[in-house]
Order: C-alpha cells, then structure tokens, then sequence
C-alpha cells in the first residue's frame, strides 16, 4: 500500500449516514420543502451524488421525527398537521425558545448583535421582493443565530427538532402579508436583545410565534373549507 494513504481510515458508513440526514434538515430548515410539494429517493440520491440507501436511512429518521411521510408511491412529502398539533408545537415553542433567546442575552456580545442586524436586513430585503425561500431561509437562520447563542447543544437539538416539523408552513404566511409583520416582530427582537432588555425580546419572540400560528391555522382551514 502507498505509505501515504496507509494512515488514512476508511469513511464510515455512519458519517455518510449523517451527512445525507443533515443536508436533509436543511432542504426543509431553508425553505426548500413546502407542503404539497413531494420529492422521491431517486432524485434526493441523484442530487446527493450518493447511493439510495442513505437517503432511505435517513428520511427514515425524519419520518420518525414527523418530519417527512409517504405522500403516495414512492413520494416523500410534509406531512399535513391538524390544529391540535400545530397549537402543540405553538405551546412547546412558546415555552422552550424564549427560555434559549434569554441565554442568548446572557451571552451576547457585539459581533452578535451585528449578526443580527445583518440577518435582520436579510429578511427585510426577501419580503421586499417577494423571495418565499429567501425569507424562509433568512427567518432560519435569524431564529438559529440566537438559539446557538444560548450555548445549550441540547436546547438547540430540541428546537431543531419542532423546526422541522413547522418550518414547511412558514410558506403559507406569505400568502396574507405575514412577512412583513414577522419582520416588526424580528425587529423589536432586535432592539430587545442589544438593549439587554430579556422581556421586551421575549415578548415580541412570543408575539412572532403566536401570530404565526394564527395565520396558519386560519390559511389552513381556509383551504379545508374551499376543498370541501
């Protein structure tokens, strides 16, 4: 064997594994999967540039999570959530996300207040012209900015995991305006988190949940009674 690679370890299947589950996350985290839309392992595989087994392995565990479902055939999509489940994860956010954007205050510095305010200017810009995705992404990464600033890995893998499963649905906010009213909450945010100020923060982090699920709820049962 060449001495050069005869230090080298072979790749794990588990760090493909993961790879495939992370690149996965962020296809939904970042707006790329919205809910009616479906994608197949074949195409994920291709995309990937990897064999179908990890792509299976690790929508399997989305899946688990609530993440993705078997639309029909061999399509994966979002699953479709019912009030009770979206007044749940509005319960659990309310409680757990503004518990991580008080640790973030508490470990603030100025390099993270501009962090902000950069993302904050991202988000303004993809509502001005429209950019679904691009707000959905920007929201993402605003949102996780300060969830990583409370310096809690088990914090952030919990929030993650209820992202996952609403993120899709910050789709249907764009339909009524939403956007730009998300971004006057995200603003307040702001002005809270470099005044040090936790409660202002933390109530317009509150009124940023709540209002989102009372325009999803109300999208969604606009749509059931059109359909019926």
């Amino acid at each position: 064997m060449n001495s050069t690679l005869s230090t080298i370890k072979p790749v794990r299947r588990e760090t493909l594994q993961t790879a495939v589950y992370e690149q996965l996350c962020e296809l939904i985290l970042e707006g790329n999967l919205a809910p009616g839309e479906s994608i197949t392992v074949a195409n994920i595989a291709k995309a990937f540039d990897v064999s179908p087994m990890p792509v299976r392995e690790a929508i399997t565990r989305l899946m688990a999570a609530g993440a993705l479902t078997v639309v029909s055939g061999r399509s994966i999509g979002v699953p479709q959530l019912d009030r009770s489940v979206f007044t749940d994860l509005r319960n659990v956010r309310l409680e757990i996300e503004t518990v991580s954007l008080r640790w973030a205050i508490q470990n603030a510095s100025e390099a993270f207040h501009r962090d902000l305010e950069d993302k904050l200017s991202a988000m303004i810009s993809a509502e001005q012209k429209g950019e679904v995705k691009g707000f959905i992404r920007a929201n993402y990464e605003f949102h996780f900015a300060i969830y990583q600033q409370a310096k809690s890995p088990v914090l952030l893998e919990t929030i993650s995991k209820i992202w996952l499963r609403i993120n899709p649905y910050f789709h249907l906010l764009q339909q009524s305006g939403h956007y730009k009213i998300s971004n006057d909450q995200h603003s307040e945010m702001v002005e809270g988190i470099v005044q040090n100020d936790e409660n202002k923060a933390v109530e317009a982090l509150k009124r940023d949940i709540s209002s989102a699920y009372n325009t999803m709820v109300s999208q969604l049962a606009g749509k059931k009674e059109t359909s019926q």
